[in-house]
Order: C-alpha cells, then sequence, then structure tokens
C-alpha cells in the first residue's frame, strides 16, 4: 500500500515518477510488487520517491510484474544510466508483420533505387525490386551458387564471395575495408559474427593486401561506391538505418540500407532498366507492386 509521501522528485520525466505510475497503471500495490521482485516494501518505496537507485534486474523485474511495455522498460533503463533491454529478436521471419509490413512500404517507395532490410547477423530479409535487379546484374556468380532466393541473401558472403557484391565495385577496396571496420565494432556485441567476418577479411587481404579504409569510421552509416556495369558505371550513396524508436534500438534491431542515385546515369539507367515486381519478405510468394 501506498504510504501518502511525495516523492522527492514528483516530475513526470523522473525515474522514480515512471516506475511508480508503471505499478500503478497495473494496480499493484506496493507490498505486491515487493513479494513479485523479492524485496521489502520500503526498498521498493524508497525506489518510488527517489531515495534509492534501482538496479538493472530490479528494473527489469519491475516491468515485467507490471506488464508495462518495451517502451517503457527501456525508457526506465536509460533514466536508471543503463543501456536499452538488449533482446535479440532472433531472424527476420520471426518478426512481426506489423513491423515488416512497414519496412516493406519504406522499399516500395524507395523502388526503382535499390533498398533492402537485414538483420543483426547480416542476413536480408527483404529487398526490392530495384536490389534484385542490381544483385542480378552485377553479382551473378554469387547468386548462381546461393541456395535460395536473393531476399534471403547472407550480405557477408556476398562481400566475400570472388564474384560477388566487391566485384564490379570500382573502389573495392575502400568500401571493403570500409565494411570490415564496422562488422568488427559489431562483432564487439555479437561474438557469433567472428568466423564470417575472419573469413570476409581474409579475402580482403588476398585480393587487396594490407590496405584499409579511408578515413571512414566504423559508426559512419553512409558509404560512396561506384559500380561497373553493361549499362555504364552506376554511382551510389548507400545509408544505414535502424528501425524503431530511438530508446528501443538495440544491436539486434533490423536494419534498413537505401541506395541513392548520385548522377543522371544512374538515375536514368535505374529508372529504365528496374521495374516489376517485389518479393514478400515474410513468405515465398510475389507482392504486386
Amino acid at each position: 500500500m501506498d504510504r501518502g509521501e511525495r516523492p522527492v522528485n514528483s516530475r513526470p520525466g523522473t525515474l522514480a515518477t515512471l516506475l511508480r505510475n508503471m505499478r500503478r497503471a497495473a494496480g499493484i500495490s506496493q507490498l505486491e510488487l515487493a513479494f513479485r521482485v523479492g524485496m521489502s516494501q520500503r526498498h521498493v518505496s524508497f525506489v518510488e520517491l527517489g531515495r534509492a537507485r534501482p538496479s538493472r534486474d530490479l528494473i527489469l523485474s519491475w516491468t515485467r510484474e507490471t506488464g508495462s511495455s518495451v517502451e517503457e522498460r527501456n525508457a526506465a533503463l536509460l533514466r536508471a544510466g543503463y543501456s536499452p533491454g538488449l533482446q535479440d529478436l532472433g531472424p527476420c521471419q520471426s518478426r512481426t508483420s506489423s513491423e515488416l509490413d512497414a519496412l516493406s512500404g519504406m522499399l516500395d517507395a524507395h523502388e526503382p533505387y535499390p533498398g533492402m532490410v537485414f538483420d543483426a547477423d547480416w542476413m536480408i530479409c527483404a529487398m526490392n525490386q530495384g536490389g534484385q535487379w542490381l544483385c542480378k546484374l552485377t553479382m551473378a556468380d554469387f547468386l548462381a551458387g546461393m541456395d535460395g532466393p536473393s531476399t534471403r541473401m547472407d550480405m557477408i558472403a556476398a562481400a566475400t564471395h570472388p564474384g560477388g557484391l566487391l566485384s564490379t565495385v570500382r573502389n573495392a577496396a575502400e568500401a571493403g575495408f570500409a565494411l570490415l571496420a564496422q562488422l568488427r565494432a559489431e562483432e564487439l556485441t555479437r561474438p557469433a559474427l567472428g568466423p564470417r567476418i575472419d573469413e570476409y577479411e581474409r579475402s580482403l587481404r588476398q585480393r587487396f593486401g594490407c590496405r584499409t579504409g579511408q578515413g571512414r569510421a566504423a559508426g559512419d552509416p553512409q558509404l560512396s561506391i561506384v559500380m561497373d556495369t553493361p549499362f555504364g558505371a552506376l554511382s551510389f550513396l548507400l545509408v544505414q538505418t535502424i528501425y524503431g524508436l530511438p530508446q528501443n534500438v538495440t544491436h539486434a534491431s533490423l536494419r534498413t540500407e537505401l541506395w541513392f542515385a548520385v548522377d543522371g546515369l544512374t538515375r536514368r539507367t535505374m529508372m529504365t532498366q528496374a521495374g516489376g515486381t517485389r518479393t514478400c519478405p515474410h513468405d515465398t510468394g510475389v507482392c504486386a507492386k
């Protein structure tokens, strides 16, 4: 039961107020919540008064027992100085249809320019028609030996293969080592990527020696590439973004990579050559444009 005391800091933006509002919205007394999370009512009261700083485990238990949303949980973690919940949501196929539908709509709106969605394991979840057309044009050797559609592509394997992503890129060394820097940074929070990254790095060293990326930091979300094709040199700016509200973004969040044409030839080629239908992200059928 509440003691009726006014919290030391009762502004809506404080952690104490947020946690108290979660408990009240769930219709749970301080005593009941204390029993559920395994601590004294006095400590629960002190947390809600802003006189005690909750541990990360307490916040996770508190939000779980009060049935709070992921947004509320991550907001509480951030206000307490902790990172958001690093929940691994699994492969693309396990995501909610609403999440994939929203991202698919983004890919459709980006046509005829390439766009794709991929997960934290660098496996593609969805790719629009522009992306599929460009893949077939520039990395046919890799696609020929791939099991399954290009919309389920392993992006690290595509970059590693001698007939893959980098095979027609004019600035392949710069782009390749820039990607390596990003992958090594991600390996810090996702060690399972390590063996695939090692193989990718070996392929880079064999092709380009000990060169490194030219000034692009691992956290830079954009990259410029030029691809030699039968239609001429196609130039793109690649931009990666993360889907989700800021407080919910983690290393397990889905990413979107959109390719933007940077010159007239690239725009005209994509407009005249890339069109048709797009493979659905959550089944094996075809979605009409």
